[in-house]
C-alpha cells in the first residue's frame, strides 16, 4: 500500500497522517494494525471517531512518543511518535505504544479545554480511579501507588496502559520478563501484590468503556 492510499485509509479513523510520505513501510502496516486493533473494540472506524474526534498524527527521527491534547490548529490535538519507539523488539510494542497513545486521546476528548490546556485528565481517568480502588494498574508505569502518591497525572498512564493491556494480553506476557516489573509492587509500596497484570476492575473498567462507544454506534 502506498503512503498516500494508507494516510486515506487512516483517514477513515480520524487521523490525519503528517508527511505520510515520511513513514517507512512497516511502520505504515505498524500504525494500521495499531488502529485496526483499537478499533475492533470500540465498533469500527466510527466507533474510534466518536470516542477520539480527529487527531494530528506525526513521525520524527528520534525522541518518543507523546499526546499534545490541545494543539492551537485543527484537529486541535496532535500525537506524535518517534521512529525508536515505533521499531522496538518484538516489533508489536510499537504497536502498543501507538495504541498508549490513542488511549490518551480518548480521555482527552472528555475533558474540557482547560483542563486539556493544562494537561489535566478527563473524566474517564477521574473515573478510573474510583472504579478501581486499591487495584493496582497492569504495569509499573503510572501505576501501583495508593493514597496521595496515586495523582491524576500517573492515573492518566495506568488508564494509557489498561487499554495497552487489554487489547494487547501479550503486553503483559511479555513484561513478566522484565526485572522491573518484578520489584515495582515493593517499590510503590504494594508489596502484597506480585507483578498483577490486568486486574479484574481494571477489565470491566475497560470493557464498559468500549461498550458504550459500540453502543454508540449501533443506535445510530
Amino acid at each position: 500500500m502506498t503512503a498516500d492510499l494508507w494516510a486515506r485509509e487512516l483517514r477513515l479513523y480520524g487521523l490525519l497522517v503528517v508527511a505520510p510520505e515520511a513513514w517507512e513501510e512497516d511502520e505504515r502496516g505498524l500504525v494500521r494494525r495499531a488502529v485496526g486493533r483499537m478499533a475492533r473494540a470500540l465498533g469500527g472506524a466510527e466507533g474510534m471517531r466518536r470516542a477520539l474526534g480527529d487527531i494530528r498524527l506525526e513521525r520524527r527521527p528520534e525522541g518518543g512518543g507523546g499526546l499534545y491534547a490541545f494543539w492551537p490548529r485543527p484537529p486541535w490535538m496532535r500525537i506524535v511518535i518517534g521512529a525508536p519507539i515505533l521499531h522496538q523488539q518484538p516489533e508489536w510494542l510499537g504497536e502498543v505504544a501507538v495504541v498508549h497513545e490513542l488511549a490518551h486521546a480518548w480521555d482527552a476528548r472528555t475533558a474540557n479545554i482547560a483542563a486539556r490546556v493544562l494537561g489535566r485528565p478527563g473524566r474517564i481517568v477521574r473515573e478510573l480511579v474510583r472504579f478501581v480502588g486499591e487495584e493496582p494498574g497492569p504495569t509499573r508505569y503510572g501505576s501501583g501507588y495508593s493514597g496521595p502518591r496515586r495523582t491524576l497525572r500517573a492515573a492518566g498512564e495506568e488508564w494509557a496502559e489498561t487499554v495497552a493491556a487489554y487489547l494487547y494480553p501479550e503486553y503483559i506476557t511479555h513484561l513478566s520478563s522484565r526485572a522491573e516489573e518484578t520489584v515495582w509492587p515493593t517499590q510503590a509500596g504494594r508489596g502484597e501484590h506480585p507483578r498483577p497484570g490486568l486486574g479484574i476492575r481494571h477489565r470491566i473498567y475497560v470493557e464498559a468503556r468500549c461498550g458504550e462507544i459500540c453502543l454508540l454506534v449501533t443506535d445510530g
